[in-house]
Formats: structure tokens, sequence, C-alpha cells
């Protein structure tokens, strides 16, 4: 019996996927992890909230910037030298963390997380269609659950022996082997160019496609907002509760087992069965659900246990059956457009 639902040619593509997407979520948690105890411990926490502004400013030029390069580049050429490049600057700053090049670190993580999950979302939009999509993408994304429970458990060890600085090199690490399974997933790219990109940019005045962007970016925006409030009440509250920075990347190599766990379950469980027998509607309304119930009790209670299960919900249904049905949202707009 086939547990995974899958076709007996998609489980090679599958699997290259699945490691192409463990590698980026690795890279994602110990960046950030590295780049939020550095920022907190050893920068001035009060500019926490600014650093969200400018992410937001830096990311819409960075976006805008890369809509032009893939008009122009196939997604295998752009994913290979995004990837140096990324490799070649986390290895200059972390030669050069301190001072002010702290604030610039923390903002170029981001768009490394940003732009690495673009381009990987881009490509499984285009390898797959719509019906392989709604029972392979919750497989896929298990792969981001599996890197929180195995980055969690190893990020303790690790720091103990080498410091939070040099998490860094294991970014570094993931991002090498995003590159190798890039080089397999090669044989599968062929035709994914950007003459694909080039036809769909003659098609890009649909009304209709013009206002299906529209609500899915409201929905976009809504959920950066609240996440956005979310994440600072978490990470101010546990800076100031660890204020050790090993301690504190303890509590979030905690927080990331526990959020891996639960998201895995339900990536593996639920979410195929939700998005199959209810439809994306029902999917869809199970992540503000859970915000409205956990913000009830972090009003309630106002303490760290509090805003954790406030944090750990939304990262848990975001990452699980929100992700899935996103993406599954992207798929009948035009590859410009995305």
């Amino acid at each position: 019996m086939n547990i995974l639902n899958l076709r007996p040619k998609e489980f090679h593509i599958v699997g290259i996927l699945l490691s192409m997407f463990f590698s980026i979520s690795v890279a994602s948690i110990t960046g950030a992890t590295a780049r939020d105890a550095i920022f907190l411990i050893e920068f001035n926490k009060t500019y926490l909230s600014i650093m969200y502004v400018v992410i937001a400013i830096v990311i819409t030029f960075i976006i805008e910037a890369y809509k032009k390069l893939i008009t122009k580049k196939s997604q295998y050429v752009l994913m290979m030298v995004f990837n140096i490049f990324f490799i070649i600057s986390l290895l200059l700053f972390h030669f050069n963390l301190g001072g002010w090049i702290i604030p610039l670190f923390y903002v170029w993580i981001e768009i490394v997380t940003v732009i690495t999950i673009l381009q990987f979302w881009m490509l499984c939009g285009n390898l797959l269609n719509t019906r392989q999509a709604k029972r392979i993408f919750p497989i896929i994304t298990a792969g981001g659950s599996l890197a929180a429970i195995g980055t969690g458990f190893l990020m303790k060890p690790f720091v103990k022996e080498y410091g939070t600085d040099n998490l860094i090199l294991l970014t570094i690490l993931s991002l090498l082997f995003t590159l190798f399974t890039l080089q397999i997933l090669k044989p599968y790219l062929k035709g994914l160019n950007d003459k694909e990109f080039s036809k769909s940019k003659k098609t890009q005045g649909n009304n209709l496609s013009n206002s299906y962007l529209k609500y899915i970016a409201i929905m976009v925006a809504c959920g950066a907002f609240i996440t956005k409030i979310i994440d600072y009440q978490f990470k101010v509250m546990a800076a100031n509760t660890f204020p050790e920075q090993n301690s504190l990347v303890s509590f979030f190599a905690t927080y990331y087992i526990y959020t891996g766990a639960a998201t895995l379950l339900m990536q593996s469980i639920i979410t195929g069965f939700i998005l199959t027998r209810f439809g994306i509607l029902a999917g869809l309304l199970i992540l503000p659900t859970t915000i409205m119930l956990g913000s009830t009790g972090f009003l309630i209670l106002g303490s760290i246990s509090a805003v954790f299960i406030l944090k750990f919900s939304d990262q848990v249904f975001k990452f699980s059956v929100n992700n899935s049905v996103k993406e599954i949202l992207w798929l009948p707009v035009k590859a410009i457009k995305k």
C-alpha cells in the first residue's frame, strides 16, 4: 500500500524536492537563530521593531529587481547563482560580525530566506500541476518539519561546543547541500527557462487574474502583520527571560523541536485529509482561528509560556495547512506574476 499516495514516477522527484526543502529549512532555521540571538543579546533589542520595517522596505526592492531577472535567466541558473552568492556573503559576515554589521546581518538573513524559499516554490509550481500539488506539497513541506526537529536537537550541543556565531557555518553547509540537490534535479528542469516567463508576460493583462492576485495579496499582508506582532512579543520576552546568548539559543532550539514535531504530525496526517476532504477554504480558516484563540490566552496570562503557545500555534498551522494552501493558490498564476 502506497501510504504517501504517490505515483511510481513521482517518488524520485519528490525525494529530491523533499531533500532540497529540508536543506533550505535548515539554512533558514540556523541563520535565523544566529541572527536573533546575536541581535537580541549583543545589539539593542529596542531596535527590533525598526528592523521589521527595514526588512519590509528592502525586500520590496529586492523582489522588484528579482522580477526583472526571471525574464532573462532559467530557474536553474538563478538558483545556482543566488545560492553561491549567499554562501560567499555569509562567509564574509561570519568573519566580520560586530557593531553595525549585526543589523545588516539581520536583514541579510531575511533576504537569503525569502529568495531561497521563493525560488524553491516557484520551481515546484512549474514542475507539478494542481492535482499533483494537493498530494505532494504536504509531503514536501514535511521536510521543513524534519529540519526543525533535527536542527533543534543539533543546535544545543553545537552552540555549547562552538558558540552561537558558528551557527552561520551550518547555514552555509545547508546552502551547499541545496546546490547538490539542484544538480540532481537538473534533468527535470529542461524547458523551465526564460521562454516560459516570456510567454506568461504576454498574457499578464488578464483582469480575473489581477483580481485573484489582489485577494492573495490582502491575505498575505494580513497574515504577515499578525505574524510580526507575535514574533516581536515572542523574541523580546525570550530575550528578557534568557539574557545569556547560549541559553537563548537553547530556548529557540527547544521551540523548533516542539513546533517541528507538531507540524510534522499535521502534515503527515491532517493537512492532506483537510485539503482533499473539506477543500482549500477550510484550510485557510484554520490559522486565523487558532491565532485568535492563542491571542486570547496571551492577553489573559501575559507570560513567556503563553507567548510560546501563541507563537507555537502560528508556526505550526502556518507551515502545515496554511502553507500548502497558499502554494496551491499560486499554481494558476502566470509565472511572471508570481
